[in-house]
């Protein structure tokens, strides 16, 4: 396991946090920015699954009452469902404060594996395999504009977007010209897409448009489903021989008043529209299988709706499995 992220926070005297496999062997353990190896014994122990900080540690550590509080602070926190209130910071804040494990794991594996795609996308297969070119559009919000990736904050080590190591992987295994395009604006959700995406994706003619919203949505799934359906309609008017990648999102801190809706449902819904030239980049169940072991401070790159490093990789791991077999 290849720098897996932890967010270390003390709770009653004790600072843990697990990783998503018990180590067979911890290869490193250094800081997100990757400038700083920390010591075995020194800074840290591990006991089965869990990282434990030992005292006088130079690893940074969150005190509890430093990510949920009982008083506002103004532009650097939302309430809470229990009526206090959750830190919240952009740019590379967490990623400074966060830590990246690498090492070998003793058995088990997620309950999560994205399939191959190749019958679903036969038009890109077929181009991927016959070496030619191809041009892909990833249209969306904020997560798939990069907010909080390393390389969007110019922060060591400058991990690109999620869409950008997904193309990357494909240039690399299929020896070919992959022309990427992402036209993907924060804050924005998928009537802001209907509006937009003959400009912003089928006046390219793209050869595979992914189509990246829901965080900001507020709908229910089936609302939510027939928008992106539309969507898919106004791009087919300009440009028939798009094939589609249709994501379903990651949630939000579910403790923050305001964001959670309907996500939960995006999933099933985005699925009925699966068929031959669509297929679903399932990133909601793959966020979920990794909570089932890891805590979402973890996997964040501003404790509301990015995610960090790691989170980006795993996004690009789930669309690289779609089209690489």
């Amino acid at each position: 396991i290849y720098d897996e992220f932890l967010t270390m926070v003390r709770s009653n005297g004790v600072c843990q946090a697990p990783l998503l496999f018990e180590p067979e062997e911890i290869l490193s353990v250094t800081s997100a920015d990757k400038l700083t190896e920390y010591e075995e014994s020194v800074d840290w122990v591990v006991h089965e699954n869990m990282l434990c900080l030992t005292e006088g540690s130079r690893i940074f550590a969150f005190d509890e009452n430093e990510l949920i509080f009982d008083t506002c602070k103004p532009e650097e926190s939302f309430p809470t469902t229990d009526g206090k209130y959750s830190l919240f910071k952009e740019e590379h804040f967490f990623h400074d404060r966060q830590i990246a494990v690498t090492y070998k794991k003793a058995d088990g594996n997620l309950m999560f594996a994205p399939k191959f795609q190749r019958d679903l996308l036969p038009k890109t297969m077929a181009k991927l395999y016959g070496h030619e070119s191809i041009k892909v559009v990833l249209f969306g919000d904020s997560i798939a504009a990069g907010a909080n990736s390393s390389g969007i904050t110019l922060t060591t080590p400058f991990l690109p977007r999620w869409g950008n190591l997904f193309v990357e992987s494909l240039r690399r295994h299929y020896n070919t010209k992959v022309e990427f395009i992402n036209p993907s604006v924060g804050g924005k959700d998928s009537y802001w897409g209907l509006e937009c995406a003959k400009s912003k994706v089928a006046d390219y003619k793209p050869d595979l448009a992914i189509i990246a919203f829901g965080m900001n949505d507020r709908d229910r799934g089936e609302a939510f489903a027939e928008r992106i359906r539309k969507i898919m309609g106004c791009i087919r008017e300009t440009s028939p021989k798009t094939e589609f990648i249709l994501c379903a999102t990651t949630v939000p801190n579910d403790r923050v008043k305001g964001f959670y809706y309907y996500q939960d449902e995006h999933l099933e819904s985005l699925t009925k529209l699966k068929t031959e030239g669509v297929a679903i980049a399932d990133f909601y169940t793959m966020q979920k299988c990794l909570m089932n072991k890891k805590r979402f401070i973890d996997m964040t790159g501003n404790n509301l709706n990015h995610p960090n490093d790691f989170l980006i990789r795993c996004h690009a791991q789930v669309l690289s499995s779609m089209l690489i077999k």
